[in-house]
């Protein structure tokens, strides 16, 4: 098992053929779900709990943090071994066959993060699930950005995502209302693709749609240049450091910006942007120093990296796997805040009763292994 190969592996070293990252990957592997039942095959568990009691642990089965370890591997797959890629492409393809469980029910191809053949709001809360049907929420920008990034999106389909998007921009039908008065005019993304829902800002978010579009190679309108000029504000009034909840209400801290921004400004070329590295990297280095939760020390080493800067390298060793996989980490936050308009938005930001924290193991494994990766390189 698992434990028992890490067990033998701590007594006799790493052999050539049992590297951290095939242990990393096999295990990835054996947290996927392999028969329908609560999830669906292909997907990873994920762990719900409010934040007024994290003791609370509840089982949610979104698509999103299987769309995150699928994406990341994708990603990743070019520094793995042969026997590596076949194990990093086996929990790929399982992870997009369980996709259409959450795409849109009219065959669109945009995707919820819950399964759309049944709407269920906040699974295994019996409060909420009595809102099911009248509070279901819409696709967003973020699982289908991240679910088309882990497999491979005709044009056709790219066309119909940029379109959606731009139908759904500030000011195209509604103003956003909870956001710095600098930014209410500007015209950039929303989270939500509801006609029924408040035009929302994520920053996090935003870096995902943006990675998307460049990865397709789309050409660019004024919407996109709104959504990097809407970034480079942010970032250049440091807002992902003192309003991180707030510019980012989906992530909601610090770590996790910088790591959403720094994976897209390495990835990609971003003129606008590319200037504001250096004052990213002190801050990633800033934060970095302060750290005293493991994963976001991953996070903040990976961002480093990706914006060019160097650390002092992590030596893993198999305690560090099993506590990544046992840590409740918070990469991702739902908030019913967040769709408030202001004042009532910055007033309940931070209220423990409106607020759900969400972790993955798997998901921790692929950043763990992620930032292996990117050390050696």
């Amino acid at each position: 098992s698992y434990f028992i190969l890490f067990f033998i592996s701590s007594l006799t070293g790493f052999s050539q053929d049992i590297s951290q990252e095939s242990i990393l990957l096999k295990r990835i592997s054996e947290l996927q779900v392999q028969k329908d039942s609560f999830y669906h095959a292909g997907m990873f568990p994920t762990l719900r709990t409010n934040a007024r009691n994290t003791n609370i642990v509840k089982h949610d089965n979104n698509i999103f943090f299987t769309a995150l370890v699928a994406f990341s591997l994708k990603q990743l797959r070019n520094n793995f071994t042969p026997a590596q890629q076949v194990i990093c492409d086996t929990i790929v393809q399982r992870a997009c066959r369980a996709y259409p469980y959450f795409k849109h029910h009219s065959g669109r191809p945009s995707y919820n993060f819950w399964p759309t053949d049944h709407p269920v709001i906040f699974p295994n809360n019996r409060l909420l699930n009595l809102f099911n049907q009248s509070q279901a929420l819409p696709d967003d920008i973020d699982d289908t950005s991240m679910v088309w990034l882990s497999q491979d999106a005709p044009d056709s389909v790219v066309a119909i995502i940029r379109n959606l998007m731009i139908k759904h921009t500030n000011a195209a039908r509604k103003k956003i209302r909870n956001t710095f008065k600098l930014y209410k005019n500007i015209p950039a993304y929303s989270t939500w693709f509801g006609n029924k829902m408040p035009i929302d800002f994520d920053f996090s978010a935003l870096c995902n749609a943006l990675y998307f579009l460049y990865d397709r190679k789309v050409s660019f309108t004024k919407y996109d240049s709104a959504t990097i000029n809407l970034l480079r504000l942010m970032i250049v009034h440091k807002q992902y450091k003192t309003d991180a909840a707030y510019i980012s209400p989906h992530y909601g801290r610090t770590s996790i910006l910088l790591y959403h921004i720094s994976r897209l400004l390495n990835r990609f070329s971003i003129v606008a942007l590319d200037s504001l590295k250096p004052q990213l990297l002190q801050d990633a280095y800033m934060e970095l120093s302060k750290s005293d939760n493991m994963m976001d020390s991953v996070l903040l080493s990976t961002c480093i990296i990706r914006l060019g800067g160097s650390v002092t390298k992590c030596s893993y060793d198999n305690i560090h796997f099993v506590l990544a996989e046992q840590s409740r980490f918070v990469f991702f936050m739902a908030s019913f805040a967040s769709m408030m308009p202001n004042p009532l938005k910055r007033l309940f930001l931070g209220n423990s009763r409106l607020k759900f924290y969400y972790s993955c193991a798997a998901y921790n494994l692929t950043l763990i292994l992620e930032n292996l990766i990117l050390q050696k390189k």
